[in-house]
């Protein structure tokens, strides 16, 4: 072998180990180590340099192809959290009982004006009664008690979803409220809320909602927010707090940034985790999880819970809008004796997420 194969060779072999250790990222608690942390937010990367890395070696018909291959193959169950080609069902077909839930967080409906606010409110309202949710979970809602910009009752009046509950988080003041909100066309019978301790701005809310003939704890939650800034979203894409004139542009510190978030949401997990498992009812479960389908906090998610979009998705299933390619944050999740079809990921860019929605099935 030449001296440049043998190079070839042993970067083949760094890129084999990155992403056996990214596979390992959904076990490692990054309380305790966030390195792996790291590698499994890079595994979309890693993978398609492996993925290269084997058709190279394929083509050139030698033998270094197969550790590659196998390492791929074993990594089967992570890829499915990325890529589903599960077949759609007709819009047609009828069930006994069945919902169609929806989660989207909104950027605050474009208050600051990143896109021109009014007419991506009315995008944003006009794509949810286009999709006739039954419930839909907005995470980073926005409600003004001045009226100036209103959200509450357009979605009430646009959408008929005449039942809501909205949580709010300590940074809200008398007249700027932001959090979460659930809408439902269905009676709420019960509300709860948990603001996690290590940040009030993530927390957790829960409806009871009398879905049909069955009552469904529905979960909304918004965890381990990163708090980038102006600088960091130069690099990863997306929008972050407009930046005026006079202030300063502030210091990039983005892999301290995504190691406290790796930390905080997993801390945060650990005091969600105890309501979730104690619903009186059937859950489901609509998340910004701020992480990747490969991470320890989705683990512990789809330890109790069935991801809807390895049930029923289609395609790549990014819902960050950046320049990291298929960055998967945003989630829907069920009961596990819940089933469900027509996983859909809206193309839409009206945030810096995409909203997505799927029928559950109730019997």
């Amino acid at each position: 072998m030449s001296w440049r194969g043998k190079i070839f060779a042993y970067l083949t072999i760094v890129f084999n180990l990155l992403l056996f250790f990214s596979y390992l990222a959904f076990l490692s608690d990054p309380t305790k180590n966030s390195g792996i942390a790291f590698l499994g937010l890079a595994y979309p990367i890693i993978f398609i340099i492996n993925l290269v890395l084997f058709l190279i070696w394929f083509f050139k018909r030698d033998i270094f192809f197969f550790p590659t291959l196998i390492l791929l193959i074993l990594g089967m169950y992570h890829h499915s959290r990325f890529l589903q080609i599960n077949p759609k069902i007709s819009e047609n077909t009828t069930y006994n009982e069945k919902i169609k839930v929806m989660s989207f967080n909104v950027r605050l409906f474009d208050l600051y004006n990143w896109t021109h606010n009014e007419e991506v409110k009315s995008k944003i309202i006009e794509l949810i009664k286009k999709q006739k949710p039954d419930i839909i979970c907005f995470q980073e809602y926005f409600y003004d008690n001045n009226k100036k910009f209103i959200t509450r009752e357009i979605i009430i009046k646009e959408l008929g979803l005449n039942y809501y509950h909205e949580s709010f988080t300590d940074e809200s003041n008398k007249n700027s409220l932001f959090g979460l909100a659930t809408f439902s066309k269905f009676p709420i019978i019960n509300k709860g809320s948990l603001a996690f301790k290590n940040d009030h701005s993530n927390h957790c809310m829960w409806s009871d909602i009398v879905c049909e003939s069955d009552t469904l704890r529905v979960f909304n939650t918004h965890l381990g927010s990163i708090r980038f800034n102006n600088s960091d979203y130069k690099i990863i894409g997306g929008k972050g707090s407009p930046l005026y004139s006079y202030q300063k542009i502030p210091k990039q510190d983005i892999f301290n940034r995504l190691k406290i978030g790796f930390s905080k949401r997993a801390q945060q997990i650990n005091e969600l985790i105890p309501y979730l498992e104690n619903s009186p009812f059937k859950r489901i479960l609509c998340s910004d999880l701020n992480d990747t389908p490969i991470s320890y906090a989705y683990n512990q998610f789809s330890n109790l819970f069935t991801d809807s979009f390895t049930k029923s998705g289609f395609g790549i299933g990014g819902t960050y809008i950046g320049k990291i390619p298929f960055l998967r944050i945003d989630y829907i999740w069920h009961d596990k004796g819940l089933d469900s079809y027509n996983f859909k990921t809206h193309q839409n860019q009206l945030s810096d997420h995409k909203a997505i929605s799927v029928e559950i099935l109730l019997r």
